[in-house]
């Protein structure tokens, strides 16, 4: 339990120090919350607009997914990579579980096992975003937690 408090303690210094705003991180992750609640609710009338547009489902599935695995990640890892693995976790747990919530709890709605596989796309995505992310912020050297290590010379002058 100490190693979280420690943990959600630094985080602010750390973001700060990666050049962003936490609140920023916070809002931005709050948003992606509430769009995957969403997922419970009762579905729409068939007279809202947009409801016809075919793949429409599928893809707010992929975004949502993608949105809250790239801000989750901006918030709780922005320096180094341990949190991340977490959140796929949670991510990939949630995905079918939204599936079986709807199928089981709310009779308007039903599970659509496609929609876990664009989940699981957009976790993907997501997980990609973060990561060119924070390649782009070492590559302009935003990243200055993190020094570049030079690789040692080799006693025979090859590598």
């Amino acid at each position: 339990m100490d190693a979280v408090v420690d943990f959600l303690r630094r985080l602010p210094d750390e973001i700060s120090r990666m050049g962003g705003s936490l609140a920023w991180r916070a809002g931005l992750f709050a948003l992606a919350l509430l769009l995957n609640l969403g997922f419970y609710l009762p579905s729409l009338p068939d007279s809202t607009p947009g409801t016809g547009v075919p793949g429409l489902d599928k893809a707010v599935h992929l975004l949502v997914f993608a949105l809250t695995v790239y801000a989750a990640g901006r918030l709780l890892a922005p320096r180094k990579r341990f949190p991340m693995g977490w959140i796929i976790v949670v991510a990939l747990v949630h995905a079918p579980f939204i599936e079986l919530v709807q199928l089981v709890v709310l009779p308007q709605r039903s599970g659509d096992g496609a929609d876990i596989l664009f989940d699981v796309i957009g976790i993907a995505l997501g997980l990609g975003l973060w990561i060119g992310d924070r390649l782009r912020r070492r590559t302009v050297g935003i990243d200055h937690l993190e020094p570049e290590v030079e690789p040692e010379p080799v006693a025979d002058g090859h590598r």
